[in-house]
């Protein structure tokens, strides 16, 4: 009798998350920090160290900056606007300037 809830089905396990204060920037500065103190600054590895480390902080700077990306389109896409804006405006000029060879050259062409 035990097996046969029609009515009172068991309710589904909850998973209890408790979040934990997490500052990434301050990891990241106790991690320069670390390996500052246990490599030589003046030595081959501790160049390698200091260099692949700047690597990784431009580009977590950059994920971690979420407006920059959002400007750079910005002005990306104002870029292109401009530059299709004077296209438009150069190839007017140069088909108003030599509409009469054109008009020549159609006429020769088929008679109009």
């Amino acid at each position: 009798m035990a097996g046969l809830r029609f009515f009172r089905t068991p309710k589904p396990q909850r998973f209890e998350y408790k979040p934990r204060y997490y500052d990434e920037s301050k990891e990241e500065l106790k991690d320069r920090i670390r390996s500052a103190e246990q490599s030589n600054e003046y030595s081959a590895e501790g160049a390698k160290q200091r260099i692949s480390g700047g690597f990784r902080r431009k580009t977590s700077g950059y994920k971690a900056n979420k407006g920059y990306r959002s400007q750079q389109v910005k002005r990306s896409n104002f870029r292109l606007f401009i530059i299709i804006a004077v296209l438009f405006m150069v190839g007017y000029l140069l088909f108003t300037a030599n509409f009469r060879v054109l008009e020549g050259f159609l006429q020769d062409t088929y008679g109009y």
